[in-house]
C-alpha cells in the first residue's frame, strides 16, 4: 500500500473548535472580529466567503474553515 495524502486531509470548521474555546459563544460578532479571536487561540478564518461583522451569534459562521497558525 502506498502513501496516500488524502488520508491526512481533514476540514476543520468554527462549529469544530467552538467547545474547546466557550468564551467565543459569548462575544457579539457584530462588534468584535471573529477573525481576530480566533488569532488569539492560534487559529484564522480560511473561508474566502467569510467577512467581518455578518451577524451577531457565532452560530452563523459555524460552517466556515479555519486552520491552524503554526
Amino acid at each position: 500500500m502506498g502513501f496516500n495524502p488524502d488520508d491526512f486531509f481533514t476540514i476543520t470548521t468554527v462549529e469544530d473548535i467552538v467547545p474547546k474555546f466557550p468564551h467565543l459563544s459569548a462575544l457579539d460578532y457584530s462588534k468584535i472580529s471573529l477573525n481576530e479571536e480566533l488569532i488569539k487561540v492560534n487559529y484564522e478564518v480560511t473561508s474566502p466567503e467569510y467577512k467581518d461583522f455578518m451577524a451577531s451569534d457565532i452560530k452563523e459562521y459555524c460552517h466556515f474553515e479555519v486552520d491552524t497558525i503554526v
